[in-house]
């Protein structure tokens, strides 16, 4: 029976590392996902300034000793750093001067960054390396930047000029590092190859002042998860980080940045579970000696509960790999406590998806399933940098939404949402449409207390949506 114990231990041990590294492979999926998200936003904020009659105009015709349009200009330029986070916008003739610029104190290229920035926007969009900014020590300045540039063409395709948007990499390095489900020792990284080094992108865990300087060797013993991924793998397993330390580790490769990105844990803390195991088999050898058989069977079933606890403790959405229920509630329970401390806005909005019970009893859970994880895709990707989609089971889903501005931009977000829902899906050979449900809980609008108040508000609104027409959505301070 002893042996029966030992296997059981072992069997246990790795059913808890199968179950850790599925969790450590969700969120390494759904962090790269935000990153996708993330430089496709600034795409379409490029796209948005690049293409603005405004800019063209600017730059066709001579109207740089025209103040008024100058003045025009510059204010439709204040408007875009203002609505999409951007630090400062540039505008420059082919020729590299600085014709206009939201930056008043600057009359030349700001650094030998924006310097390459522009001459690579020259031919195509370009992202540049996220860096530590010289003005980092300064409070109220971003810690670290990054250039994004483009093009400005004519009709015929010939070069007006080059647009650098500069933007702080400090909301979306926060996002990247958010710990929540990853223990004490847990974190994800973000790595980029060099030559034969790898150099880690944002701030470590264990390591705060490491952040854009660290490097590591691609054919050395320390760091093999973010070489792994860096290199264009995706994986999990039992390795060694940056520090030496033993962990598991989940990594990807993202193309779209030609970035390695690892979740991982420490493996004793990822393995602490089994102090209880291993207790209870010491207490099973001794039992074994004193009531027999009957007696050990009765302990030996004990054993096998903490991985039941274990499985119960998941935080990760199975299907869609977004954060589940509990997971939510932690999320958003950190977010409404920063939000009262900060006095700023948050929203809840709770989303139950229109006809989907039809489609799913006619063509069965298969089709169903593959229609919902289309659904999370979109959502992740209809969304900013800094708000979080989460699965609550069936086709429920809700968002928060951290930092916003006012009320009209919650709905424009909800309408934005419902327009991308509705949109027709391929799945199999079949065309589907659904529409969606919106309920919306407002902090400090609707006088939530805690996070379960605020979901059953936005849970009542999205109802009252639902029964007065569907797919629209509807404020709780409106019913």
């Amino acid at each position: 029976m002893l042996l029966i114990a030992l296997y059981s231990y072992h069997n246990i041990k790795q059913q808890i590392i199968s179950s850790q590294l599925s969790h450590l492979q969700a969120i390494a999926k759904l962090k790269s996902l935000q990153i996708d998200s993330y430089y496709k936003e600034i795409t379409n904020d490029m796209h948005l300034i690049q293409n603005s009659p405004y800019t063209k105009y600017f730059l066709t015709f001579d109207s740089i000793g025209d103040i008024h349009f100058e003045q025009l200009f510059r204010e439709q330029l204040n408007e875009y750093v203002y609505d999409n986070e951007i630090n400062n916008i540039y505008i420059f003739d082919p020729k590299g001067n600085l014709i206009a610029s939201t930056d008043k104190n600057v009359h030349f290229f700001p650094n030998s960054h924006c310097i390459n920035a522009f001459e690579k926007g020259k031919i195509s969009l370009n992202f540049s390396d996220i860096y530590r900014s010289k003005m980092a020590d300064i409070p109220m300045k971003s810690t670290y930047i990054f250039y994004a540039s483009s093009p400005i063409l004519d009709s015929n395709h010939q070069l007006l000029g080059v647009i650098v948007a500069e933007f702080s990499a400090d909301t979306f390095f926060n996002e990247i590092q958010d710990y929540t489900g990853l223990g004490v020792t847990g974190e994800t990284l973000l790595g980029k190859r060099l030559g034969n080094e790898i150099v880690f992108l944002n701030p470590l865990r264990h390591d705060p002042n490491a952040g854009m300087k660290r490097k590591v060797k691609i054919n050395g013993t320390i760091a093999r998860p973010v070489i792994m991924g860096t290199m264009g793998n995706i994986g999990d397993g039992v390795s060694i980080d940056y520090r030496g330390e033993k962990i598991l580790a989940a990594w990807r490769y993202i193309p779209s940045t030609d970035w390695g990105l690892v979740a991982k844990i420490d493996y004793k803390e990822a393995l602490k579970p089994l102090e209880a195991i291993r207790n209870s088999i010491i207490i099973t050898s001794f039992v074994l000696l004193l009531f027999g058989l009957v007696a050990s069977l009765k302990i030996a079933n004990s054993i096998t509960q903490p991985v039941d606890m274990l499985e119960s403790e998941a935080r990760a959405d199975s299907l869609t790999g977004l954060p589940n229920r509990k997971l939510l509630m932690e999320i958003l329970s950190q977010a409404l406590d920063k939000a009262k401390e900060n006095h700023t806005v948050i929203a809840v909005l709770f989303l139950d998806l229109d006809g989907f019970k039809i489609i799913n009893d006619r063509y069965g859970h298969d089709i169903g399933d593959l229609l919902l994880k289309s659904v999370a895709l979109r959502l992740t990707n209809s969304i900013r940098q800094s708000d979080r989609v989460a699965r609550l089971g069936g086709d429920e889903f809700v968002i928060l939404l951290s930092g916003v501005q006012n009320n009209l931009t919650i709905t424009k977000i909800a309408n934005h949402i419902i327009r991308t829902l509705n949109e027709t899906y391929a799945i199999n050979n079949l065309s589907l449409t659904i529409g969606a449900s919106i309920g919306i809980s407002i902090y400090p609008d609707d006088n939530a207390e805690n996070a379960d108040e605020m979901l059953r508000q936005a849970d009542k609104a999205m109802y009252t949506a639902k029964n007065s027409g569907k797919n629209h959505y509807r404020l709780f301070e409106q019913i």
